[in-house]
């Protein structure tokens, strides 16, 4: 129960005052449907001995002629008719909330959650797993939706129940009563099941991360793996990962797939205890406890799929944790872009005793540059010396641990940020490049072909950065699909197709990091 409460916590932060909207067509659409059962005890005594008709029949018919209706077959018939015409446009109204709920679920948790990744600091995206991130975005949040649907179940049949069991209640407390302690009895059977469909979703969780990692490792590194023959140890993590989702999967799977079985089984002992003890304790008949056992019948057959929601839900709730985890993780870890914004370089940028470690391992220390405006300077060091480190700090990615940097006198910690990595233009070592058109590599998205302007921009950047050639060779130019990081072209050609890009910026600094 504490679990349900928590998730409710969550989801209720994300979806708001819909999930209660949600919650009262349920109820609503329960009771109406409850009512529309309860009349069937008026049509079967209708025309009865007077002597042998029920309370509930005899409100039933005094409310009708309170309202001016006759009492008759045809007339109790349509009232059923309107009730369950009413729950109809009830229950849809309550369907589509609940699919709104979820797409629209999906939707703002994807673009908040790209939005965070946007504004993450580099430090903490150096040291994290590019398959956690991808794992979040392209498979728990999807599963994060599966289990809020699956929640969502819970809390409709929950209610279901509770109204069953209610107007159950009117007609024969006994059974009621029997019928809850039976249900407090299963939470506490199963809950030993559902803990351990838990842990085994946490699991499979984590199996996720370790396929998606070894799988884009694999991806990114299959040309060197195939020009070399040594797929072997990256196939055998890809292999172990999948193996272990199909233990944990298979093995929760089996587990609700039994407590589904069970449930079943027990909710039909149920069902017929609950009629011999109307008919051999209580005397009834048949007739008369109809309704009595049809609101019996209906909340125990929610029972099961309660149940087997809740499992599914438990299943998988680790990916609720994690995608919940992970926003908390990128709000701790978010840039802020607040400050002074800086719109032009004009004067020259001032690095003065500064040092950085990463962990215990001291990368530069004490240095001191000075970088005039239209200047061009080379920084020369060792590989692994600290060149990229210092670029990184000077287009903001890092902070120095020690020491200030300035840019036109304007100390780096007063600067938005963001404004300042637009005077940057960089050509990393290995030449960043997107699948899509040459076109769009250079004007990253922002331009069209079509604009006469811009597409005199791009031919020029492309003259000026020597791609003229080799652009216009291919099958259709500018407008040639590249293949990821560029595979369609050689990397002397990616790498002038990134400067190109910086040209077409306009930049006002310009990085070549051994490019």
């Amino acid at each position: 129960m504490k679990a349900l409460i928590k998730y409710f916590k969550i989801f209720y932060k994300q979806i708001g005052a819909k999930l209660f909207l949600f919650a009262f067509l349920v109820l609503s659409n329960t009771i109406i449907e409850s009512l529309g059962f309860t009349l069937a005890l008026p049509i079967i005594e209708y025309g009865s001995d007077p002597d042998e008709i029920s309370k509930y029949s005899y409100f039933i018919y005094n409310f009708l002629e309170s309202i001016n209706i006759e009492v008759s077959i045809i007339s109790l018939v349509v009232l059923v008719i309107f009730l369950f015409t009413l729950r109809a446009i009830v229950k849809f109204t309550q369907e589509a909330i609940n699919v709104n709920i979820l797409y629209k679920f999906l939707h703002d948790l994807r673009i908040d959650l790209i939005e965070r990744y946007r504004k993450m600091n580099y430090s903490y995206y150096i040291n994290t797993e590019i398959g956690y991130f991808n794992n979040i975005i392209t498979t728990e949040i999807g599963t994060t939706i599966a289990a809020l649907n699956k929640y969502v179940v819970i809390f409709a049949r929950s209610i279901a129940v509770g109204v069953y069991l209610s107007f159950a209640f009117v007609f024969s407390w006994e059974i009621s009563i029997a019928t809850v302690c039976a249900i407090i009895l299963f939470y506490f059977l199963f809950k030993p099941i559902s803990h351990r469909i838990k842990g085994l979703s946490t699991k499979l969780v984590e199996a996720n991360a370790l396929l998606q990692n070894a799988f884009i490792q694999f991806i990114l590194n299959f040309k060197y793996l195939k020009s070399t023959n040594k797929f072997l140890y990256p196939v055998k993590n890809i292999i172990h990962a999948v193996k272990i989702q199909r233990e944990k999967a298979y093995e929760s799977a089996l587990l609700q797939k039994a407590t589904l079985v069970g449930l079943e089984l027990i909710a039909m002992i149920l069902f017929s205890l609950s009629i011999l003890f109307l008919v051999l304790v209580r005397d009834q008949q048949i007739s008369s406890i109809m309704v009595t056992i049809l609101f019996i019948y209906r909340a125990l057959l929610r029972l099961p799929e309660i149940q087997t929601a809740l499992q599914g839900f438990m299943a998988q709730s680790a990916s609720v944790d994690i995608v919940n985890d992970s926003m908390d993780q990128l709000t701790d870890h978010t840039e802020i872009f607040e400050g002074r914004l800086i719109r032009k370089f004009s004067s020259g940028i001032e690095i003065c005793n500064i040092d950085f470690s990463f962990g215990k391992k001291r990368i530069i220390s004490n240095i001191n540059i000075t970088i005039p405006f239209q200047s061009s300077i080379g920084i020369v060091g060792e590989s692994g010396s600290g060149k990229t480190t210092l670029v990184d700090i000077i287009t903001g990615l890092l902070n120095p641990q020690a020491g200030k940097i300035h840019i036109d006198s304007i100390d780096y910690d007063l600067l938005n940020k963001e404004s300042l990595r637009n005077l940057f233009g960089y050509i990393t070592q290995d030449p960043i490049i997107f699948n899509d058109t040459i076109f769009n590599n250079i004007t990253l998205w922002n331009g069209n072909i079509s604009d006469k302007k811009c597409l005199e921009r791009v031919e020029k950047a492309c003259e000026i950065s020597n791609c003229t050639d080799f652009v216009f060779d291919t099958e259709n130019g500018l407008n040639s699909i590249i293949g990821d990081r560029g595979i369609k072209l050689s990397g002397g050609q990616n790498q002038r197709l990134s400067i190109a890009r910086e040209i077409y910026r306009e930049t006002q600094i310009t990085i070549f990091d051994e490019a």
